[in-house]
Protein backbone atom coordinates (compact mmCIF):
# COMPACT_ATOMS: atom_id res chain seq x y z
CA UNK A 1 0.00 0.00 0.00
CA UNK A 2 1.34 3.82 -0.70
CA UNK A 3 2.10 5.93 1.78
CA UNK A 4 -1.41 7.83 2.69
CA UNK A 5 0.94 11.44 4.09
CA UNK A 6 3.34 11.07 1.07
CA UNK A 7 0.03 10.92 -1.62
CA UNK A 8 -1.60 14.05 0.44
CA UNK A 9 1.59 16.08 0.31
CA UNK A 10 2.20 15.31 -3.27
CA UNK A 11 -1.45 16.57 -4.34
CA UNK A 12 -1.42 19.57 -1.50
CA UNK A 13 2.21 20.47 -3.75
CA UNK A 14 -0.80 20.86 -6.77
CA UNK A 15 -3.22 23.69 -4.65
CA UNK A 16 -2.82 27.08 -4.48
CA UNK A 17 -4.71 28.94 -1.80
CA UNK A 18 -5.40 32.63 -2.09
CA UNK A 19 -8.17 35.35 -1.07
CA UNK A 20 -9.25 38.91 -2.91
CA UNK A 21 -11.69 41.53 -2.86
CA UNK A 22 -14.12 40.93 -5.95
CA UNK A 23 -14.67 44.42 -6.88
CA UNK A 24 -17.13 44.45 -9.31
CA UNK A 25 -20.11 44.76 -6.63
CA UNK A 26 -18.63 46.76 -3.65
CA UNK A 27 -16.23 44.35 -1.38
CA UNK A 28 -16.70 40.41 -1.59
CA UNK A 29 -14.19 38.69 -0.21
CA UNK A 30 -13.26 35.38 -2.08
CA UNK A 31 -10.83 32.29 -1.00
CA UNK A 32 -9.83 30.47 -3.53
CA UNK A 33 -8.17 27.06 -3.96
CA UNK A 34 -7.17 26.20 -7.33
CA UNK A 35 -4.96 23.52 -8.94
CA UNK A 36 -3.41 23.34 -12.43
CA UNK A 37 -5.94 21.10 -14.37
CA UNK A 38 -9.19 21.35 -12.80
CA UNK A 39 -11.99 18.17 -13.66
CA UNK A 40 -14.64 20.38 -12.37
CA UNK A 41 -15.03 23.32 -10.28
CA UNK A 42 -17.46 24.09 -7.44
CA UNK A 43 -18.39 27.79 -6.20
CA UNK A 44 -19.59 26.98 -2.39
CA UNK A 45 -21.54 29.58 -0.50
CA UNK A 46 -21.33 28.94 3.39
CA UNK A 47 -24.14 28.92 6.19
CA UNK A 48 -25.39 31.66 8.69
CA UNK A 49 -23.07 32.31 11.75
CA UNK A 50 -19.70 31.37 9.53
CA UNK A 51 -17.79 32.52 6.48
CA UNK A 52 -15.73 31.31 4.17
CA UNK A 53 -12.88 30.02 6.11
CA UNK A 54 -14.73 27.49 7.71
CA UNK A 55 -14.69 25.51 4.45
CA UNK A 56 -11.20 25.52 3.54
CA UNK A 57 -10.60 22.03 4.61
CA UNK A 58 -13.46 20.70 2.80
CA UNK A 59 -12.10 22.63 -0.36
CA UNK A 60 -8.80 21.65 -0.19
CA UNK A 61 -9.99 17.47 0.07
CA UNK A 62 -12.34 17.95 -3.12
CA UNK A 63 -8.92 19.91 -4.66
CA UNK A 64 -6.97 16.92 -3.93
CA UNK A 65 -9.12 15.43 -6.53
CA UNK A 66 -9.04 18.13 -9.08
CA UNK A 67 -12.14 20.11 -8.05
CA UNK A 68 -10.91 24.16 -8.07
CA UNK A 69 -13.26 25.54 -5.44
CA UNK A 70 -14.17 29.34 -4.70
CA UNK A 71 -15.70 30.25 -1.30
CA UNK A 72 -16.93 33.91 -1.37
CA UNK A 73 -17.93 35.24 2.47
CA UNK A 74 -21.57 36.51 1.69
CA UNK A 75 -22.59 40.46 2.67
CA UNK A 76 -22.39 41.15 6.26
CA UNK A 77 -20.30 37.85 7.46
CA UNK A 78 -16.62 37.64 7.31
CA UNK A 79 -14.70 40.29 5.53
CA UNK A 80 -17.36 40.77 3.16
CA UNK A 81 -18.90 44.06 3.04
CA UNK A 82 -22.07 44.95 4.25
CA UNK A 83 -24.12 45.55 8.02
CA UNK A 84 -23.25 42.67 10.06
CA UNK A 85 -26.39 40.03 10.19
CA UNK A 86 -28.79 42.38 8.09
CA UNK A 87 -30.06 42.49 4.76
CA UNK A 88 -32.59 44.58 3.46
CA UNK A 89 -33.85 42.11 0.40
CA UNK A 90 -32.59 38.44 -0.13
CA UNK A 91 -32.42 39.38 -3.40
CA UNK A 92 -29.01 41.17 -2.87
CA UNK A 93 -27.51 37.69 -1.73
CA UNK A 94 -28.52 35.70 -5.14
CA UNK A 95 -27.09 39.04 -7.05
CA UNK A 96 -23.88 38.93 -5.51
CA UNK A 97 -23.56 35.38 -6.07
CA UNK A 98 -24.55 35.51 -9.99
CA UNK A 99 -21.74 37.99 -10.03
CA UNK A 100 -18.94 36.07 -8.52
CA UNK A 101 -20.70 33.15 -10.85
CA UNK A 102 -19.86 34.87 -14.01
CA UNK A 103 -16.53 35.73 -12.90
CA UNK A 104 -15.48 32.30 -11.48
CA UNK A 105 -16.82 30.12 -15.01
CA UNK A 106 -14.83 33.16 -16.28
CA UNK A 107 -11.51 32.33 -14.62
CA UNK A 108 -11.76 28.61 -15.49
CA UNK A 109 -8.55 27.43 -17.26
CA UNK A 110 -10.85 25.09 -19.59
CA UNK A 111 -14.47 24.29 -19.91
CA UNK A 112 -15.40 22.06 -16.66
CA UNK A 113 -18.59 21.16 -15.01
CA UNK A 114 -19.54 23.95 -12.74
CA UNK A 115 -21.23 23.15 -9.59
CA UNK A 116 -22.95 25.16 -7.65
CA UNK A 117 -22.96 24.60 -3.80
CA UNK A 118 -23.55 25.84 -0.53
CA UNK A 119 -25.13 24.65 3.24
CA UNK A 120 -28.18 26.00 5.28
CA UNK A 121 -28.60 29.92 4.44
CA UNK A 122 -26.34 28.70 1.29
CA UNK A 123 -27.33 26.21 -0.05
CA UNK A 124 -31.08 28.29 0.35
CA UNK A 125 -29.36 30.95 -1.91
CA UNK A 126 -27.58 28.39 -4.61
CA UNK A 127 -31.42 26.68 -4.93
CA UNK A 128 -32.64 29.74 -5.70
CA UNK A 129 -30.23 31.72 -7.51
CA UNK A 130 -30.16 28.06 -9.60
CA UNK A 131 -33.57 29.23 -10.89
CA UNK A 132 -33.04 31.95 -12.16
CA UNK A 133 -29.63 34.09 -13.52
CA UNK A 134 -26.99 30.94 -12.77
CA UNK A 135 -27.51 27.58 -14.80
CA UNK A 136 -25.08 25.72 -13.18
CA UNK A 137 -24.14 22.16 -14.76
CA UNK A 138 -24.72 20.61 -11.33
CA UNK A 139 -26.23 21.60 -7.83
CA UNK A 140 -24.79 20.38 -4.43
CA UNK A 141 -26.66 21.11 -1.16
CA UNK A 142 -25.79 20.74 2.17
CA UNK A 143 -28.12 20.85 4.45
CA UNK A 144 -30.56 23.39 2.74
CA UNK A 145 -32.84 25.79 4.80
CA UNK A 146 -35.78 25.23 2.69
CA UNK A 147 -37.46 25.37 6.00
CA UNK A 148 -37.13 25.68 9.57
CA UNK A 149 -38.43 24.77 12.38
CA UNK A 150 -38.92 27.83 14.07
CA UNK A 151 -41.34 30.25 12.02
CA UNK A 152 -43.85 33.31 12.96
CA UNK A 153 -47.41 32.99 13.43
CA UNK A 154 -48.86 34.20 10.07
CA UNK A 155 -50.36 37.21 11.23
CA UNK A 156 -47.40 38.00 12.81
CA UNK A 157 -45.40 37.60 10.25
CA UNK A 158 -47.71 39.77 7.73
CA UNK A 159 -47.79 42.92 10.34
CA UNK A 160 -43.46 42.37 11.08
CA UNK A 161 -43.20 42.10 7.26
CA UNK A 162 -45.20 45.48 6.84
CA UNK A 163 -42.85 46.96 9.30
CA UNK A 164 -39.44 46.06 8.93
CA UNK A 165 -38.96 49.02 7.54
CA UNK A 166 -39.06 50.67 10.82
CA UNK A 167 -37.99 47.86 13.20
CA UNK A 168 -35.61 46.25 10.35
CA UNK A 169 -32.56 46.44 11.87
CA UNK A 170 -33.49 45.62 15.58
CA UNK A 171 -31.36 42.58 17.02
CA UNK A 172 -31.75 40.51 19.51
CA UNK A 173 -31.00 40.58 22.91
CA UNK A 174 -29.23 37.13 22.86
CA UNK A 175 -26.91 35.88 19.91
CA UNK A 176 -27.73 33.56 17.54
CA UNK A 177 -27.72 29.90 19.17
CA UNK A 178 -25.20 27.92 18.02
CA UNK A 179 -26.78 24.13 19.95
CA UNK A 180 -27.28 21.65 17.59
CA UNK A 181 -25.30 22.96 14.54
CA UNK A 182 -22.49 19.97 15.14
CA UNK A 183 -21.81 17.65 17.27
CA UNK A 184 -18.21 18.78 17.98
CA UNK A 185 -17.75 21.16 21.07
CA UNK A 186 -14.46 22.39 19.49
CA UNK A 187 -16.27 23.88 16.15
CA UNK A 188 -19.02 25.52 18.43
CA UNK A 189 -16.22 27.22 20.18
CA UNK A 190 -14.44 28.47 17.44
CA UNK A 191 -17.56 29.74 16.21
CA UNK A 192 -18.08 31.37 19.35
CA UNK A 193 -14.39 33.04 19.75
CA UNK A 194 -13.58 34.23 16.31
CA UNK A 195 -14.33 37.70 15.99
CA UNK A 196 -15.59 37.65 12.04
CA UNK A 197 -18.20 35.16 12.86
CA UNK A 198 -22.27 36.85 12.34
CA UNK A 199 -24.08 35.64 15.63
CA UNK A 200 -26.42 38.50 15.88
CA UNK A 201 -28.96 39.02 13.02
CA UNK A 202 -31.27 41.53 12.39
CA UNK A 203 -35.15 40.91 12.36
CA UNK A 204 -35.39 42.14 8.46
CA UNK A 205 -32.56 39.54 7.81
CA UNK A 206 -35.05 36.79 9.36
CA UNK A 207 -38.26 38.13 7.73
CA UNK A 208 -36.00 37.83 4.29
CA UNK A 209 -35.18 34.78 5.35
CA UNK A 210 -38.35 33.22 5.92
CA UNK A 211 -40.04 34.86 2.82
CA UNK A 212 -36.89 33.72 0.80
CA UNK A 213 -37.98 30.41 1.36
CA UNK A 214 -41.34 30.86 -0.53
CA UNK A 215 -39.17 31.30 -3.80
CA UNK A 216 -39.29 28.01 -4.05
CA UNK A 217 -43.19 27.47 -4.87
CA UNK A 218 -41.80 28.52 -8.20
CA UNK A 219 -43.32 26.05 -10.81
CA UNK A 220 -39.91 26.25 -12.69
CA UNK A 221 -37.82 22.75 -11.94
CA UNK A 222 -34.33 22.92 -11.72
CA UNK A 223 -33.48 20.38 -14.61
CA UNK A 224 -29.29 19.89 -13.90
CA UNK A 225 -28.53 17.16 -12.00
CA UNK A 226 -28.35 17.78 -7.75
CA UNK A 227 -27.43 16.39 -4.68
CA UNK A 228 -28.65 17.48 -1.33
CA UNK A 229 -27.61 15.67 2.08
CA UNK A 230 -29.56 16.21 5.27
CA UNK A 231 -28.80 15.32 8.89
CA UNK A 232 -31.64 12.73 9.71
CA UNK A 233 -31.30 14.82 13.37
CA UNK A 234 -31.27 18.47 12.59
CA UNK A 235 -32.85 20.86 15.11
CA UNK A 236 -32.78 23.80 13.03
CA UNK A 237 -33.65 22.68 9.14
CA UNK A 238 -37.37 21.17 9.19
CA UNK A 239 -35.67 18.27 6.87
CA UNK A 240 -38.67 16.55 6.24
CA UNK A 241 -40.47 19.50 4.64
CA UNK A 242 -37.03 20.77 3.16
CA UNK A 243 -36.50 17.68 1.32
CA UNK A 244 -40.17 17.01 0.07
CA UNK A 245 -40.31 20.37 -1.27
CA UNK A 246 -36.82 19.26 -2.91
CA UNK A 247 -38.31 16.54 -4.51
CA UNK A 248 -41.10 18.66 -6.34
CA UNK A 249 -38.08 21.00 -7.76
CA UNK A 250 -35.30 18.95 -8.76
CA UNK A 251 -36.33 16.94 -11.79
CA UNK A 252 -33.00 15.01 -12.14
CA UNK A 253 -32.00 15.10 -8.10
CA UNK A 254 -30.98 12.84 -5.25
CA UNK A 255 -31.70 13.34 -2.02
CA UNK A 256 -29.73 11.34 1.21
CA UNK A 257 -29.64 11.69 4.63
CA UNK A 258 -25.65 11.28 6.98
CA UNK A 259 -26.42 9.53 9.46
CA UNK A 260 -23.97 10.81 12.71
CA UNK A 261 -24.47 14.20 11.69
CA UNK A 262 -26.47 17.37 13.23
CA UNK A 263 -27.31 20.36 11.16
CA UNK A 264 -23.57 21.06 9.81
CA UNK A 265 -22.83 18.21 7.76
CA UNK A 266 -19.69 19.41 6.50
CA UNK A 267 -18.51 20.24 10.14
CA UNK A 268 -19.38 16.43 11.67
CA UNK A 269 -18.54 14.55 8.09
CA UNK A 270 -16.12 16.38 6.35
CA UNK A 271 -14.67 13.25 4.67
CA UNK A 272 -17.81 11.29 4.14
CA UNK A 273 -19.57 14.52 2.15
CA UNK A 274 -16.71 15.06 0.18
CA UNK A 275 -16.59 11.56 -1.27
CA UNK A 276 -20.73 11.28 -1.72
CA UNK A 277 -19.84 14.54 -3.78
CA UNK A 278 -16.64 12.64 -5.64
CA UNK A 279 -19.39 10.06 -5.93
CA UNK A 280 -21.90 11.55 -7.37
CA UNK A 281 -20.06 13.99 -9.53
CA UNK A 282 -18.08 10.86 -10.96
CA UNK A 283 -21.29 9.44 -11.82
CA UNK A 284 -23.44 12.43 -13.29
CA UNK A 285 -20.68 13.46 -15.30
CA UNK A 286 -19.44 10.52 -16.72
CA UNK A 287 -16.74 12.75 -19.76
CA UNK A 288 -15.08 13.94 -16.52
CA UNK A 289 -15.14 10.99 -14.28
CA UNK A 290 -12.83 11.71 -11.30
CA UNK A 291 -9.98 9.08 -11.44
CA UNK A 292 -9.58 6.49 -8.35
CA UNK A 293 -6.91 7.33 -7.72
CA UNK A 294 -6.72 11.32 -7.01
CA UNK A 295 -9.50 10.74 -3.94
CA UNK A 296 -7.49 10.40 -0.66
CA UNK A 297 -6.84 8.08 1.04
CA UNK A 298 -8.07 9.68 3.61
CA UNK A 299 -11.72 9.79 2.68
CA UNK A 300 -12.38 6.31 0.65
Amino acid sequence: MRDASRFITSAMDKISLHAHYFPARHSLYIRTIDVPNPIGQMLFLHASAVHSGFYVPFAITLAQANIRVWLPDLRGHGRSFGTSGHIRSFDDYVQDATLVWQHFKASSPHPVPTILAGESLGALIAAIAAQQEIRPHGLFLSSPALALHFNFPPHLGRYLWRLQHVVGRLHPMLPLPLRGVTHHPNITDLITRDPLSTRYYTLAFLLQLLHAQHHLLRPEDIECPSLAIFSPDDPIVDTATSSKCLEAKLSRGQIRFMDGTRHSVVADAPDRLAAAFLNWYRQSFTEFSVPTDSIPLNIE
